[in-house]
């Protein structure tokens, strides 16, 4: 398999016409899908509880409050009748080797402020109560990507014969000194240690240039052009005072007017967006809280909705605010998916499972569950998810190590306790980790199966499970030839 191919589930949400329901919901037409013919009106008291959203917000949920919160989100989303068995049969067409691309295509702004990444909807039937199973943004055949409605055509990268052997990134952190002490220094150490002596098949990082205490005039003359990824760590603002084009306000990154005072200076969107679409970016990860927060004043209020109008390919943005071990654990396995050759859809997977396994509790014996891993969210308007699709030209063996352990299926570990993965880049290779809390009867977990390992090639996987049923069967790496 070269990659994991997605069916585009577009739904596009709008408030309901006569202002009576929650929103308006239809089914835009697919190939392999179909599409709605009269819109779909979910009732107002299906809508997300205010209190629920406010708990979210403050994390502070228990695991019955998200679970319930993530139901208002699927019945919104996924209403009853035919888009609801539209997308059950899609994710069936799809197949284990498949996904689904649940492409939201939000309209209105106030609808643009749900945590759609929470959406809790329990297909498979039977599962069990404190299961994290349901959550659809941590099954590995399911991309939840925010595509937003613009007056332009869908960027798409330009496919060449020739597979990307340098993947340029520049990364840019900033602490201003009225500003919350940040421990930015990890950002880029662990950036930093993860790309290190990283090559696979002749693919490597740069890391060039590095912004610390970065300056306004700093990315505004120092970015040079052909820059893959734009990284920055620091603090964000959801708006400011500053009016664009009418009397809304927008977002900022925070950072310094000079390194040695270290006074606040705001960077706001718009003109963050024009010098990332000059230098040619193609994905800006903003590591800053609230930078993928949306307001309902106007559309382009956030960070990640300015990089969008401005036609950055995509964005990867915090809708909350992320502590630092879950950021940590995002960071390794986004960019770990990316360097062997995931797109997109497969690479936030991976981070999110990866920050799932970091901090996830058993909803036994923790009142407040975790929620850190639907903090990221995807910003897209490319058709297939392929940021560099040079190097998906060719497949990548370390690409493939990884599908064998994120394909596995949620089926397969029945009412097991979903835990994630822990996944690092190592010289020549990979190394990945995953944990389940029970594999029920009948269940099988299988870390890695090859058929040949070249004789220099680095694999390490490690995977443990707390409990294995009667039945139950749980197998390391199994290999035909070695």
């Amino acid at each position: 398999m070269s990659q994991r191919n997605y069916i585009d589930f577009k739904l596009y949400l709008t408030r309901a016409a006569d202002g009576n329901g929650a929103c308006q919901v239809s089914l835009l037409p697919t190939p392999e899908v179909g599409e709605t013919i009269i819109p779909i009106t979910v009732p107002i008291e299906e809508s997300p509880n205010a209190n629920f959203l406010q708990l979210l917000a403050a994390k502070e949920c228990t695991f019955g409050c998200l679970v319930a919160l993530g139901k208002m989100l699927a019945n919104c989303l996924l209403p009853e009748g035919t888009i609801r068995q539209r997308f059950l049969a899609a994710y069936d067409r799809a197949g284990t080797e498949g996904g689904v691309r649940l492409r939201l295509i939000i309209a209105d702004h106030a609808l643009k402020m749900w945590p759609w990444e929470y959406v809790y909807f329990d297909f498979l039937g039977g599962i069990d109560s404190k299961s994290m199973l349901g959550f659809l943004a941590l099954n590995p055949r399911i991309s939840l990507v925010r595509h937003e409605p613009l007056p332009l055509p869908h960027p798409a990268r330009e496919k060449t014969s020739e597979d990307i052997t340098e993947i340029r990134m520049a990364f840019a952190s900033a602490q201003p000194i009225n500003q919350p002490e940040l421990q930015l220094g990890n950002d880029l150490a662990i950036i930093q240690g993860a790309l290190k002596d990283f090559e696979v098949e002749g693919v490597h990082f740069t890391l060039d240039p590095v912004f610390t205490d970065a300056t306004p005039d700093d990315l505004a003359y120092k970015l040079p052009k052909g820059t893959h990824i734009f990284h920055f760590a620091g603090h964000g603002i959801p708006e400011t005072d500053k009016a664009v084009a009418g009397p809304h306000r927008e977002g900022a990154l925070l950072l310094v007017t000079n390194k040695t005072t270290r006074e606040e200076a705001e960077l706001h969107a718009s003109d963050l967006a024009a010098i990332l679409q000059n230098t040619g970016v193609r994905l800006a990860v903003l590591g800053a809280c609230s930078s993928g927060e949306r307001q309902e004043r106007a559309p382009w209020d956030s960070i990640a909705g300015a990089l969008m109008a401005r036609e950055v390919p995509a964005i990867v943005a915090m809708q909350y605010e992320v502590i630092d071990a879950s950021a940590e654990a995002f960071t390794r396995a986004f960019y770990s998916g990316l360097a062997s050759g995931l797109s997109l859809d497969e690479a936030m997977s991976m981070g999110r499972r990866a920050m799932l396994r970091e901090t996830s509790t058993d909803p036994d014996l923790a009142e407040i569950v975790d929620v850190e891993w639907g903090v990221p969210v995807l910003y897209s308007r490319l058709p297939d998810g392929q940021l560099f699709p040079e190097r998906m030209q060719r497949a990548s063996g370390a690409a493939e190590q990884f599908r064998k352990v994120i394909s596995q299926q949620v089926t397969d570990i029945m009412n097991g306790q979903l835990t994630g993965v822990k996944v690092s880049l190592i010289k020549s290779g990979v190394s990945v980790e995953q944990v389940i809390g029970a594999i029920g009867k009948g269940g099988a977990a299988t870390a890695i199966k090859a058929t040949t390992i070249a004789p220099d090639a680095n694999i390490k996987t490690t995977q443990t499970a707390k409990k294995v049923g009667a039945g139950g069967e749980m197998t390391g790496v199994e290999v035909d030839v070695l």
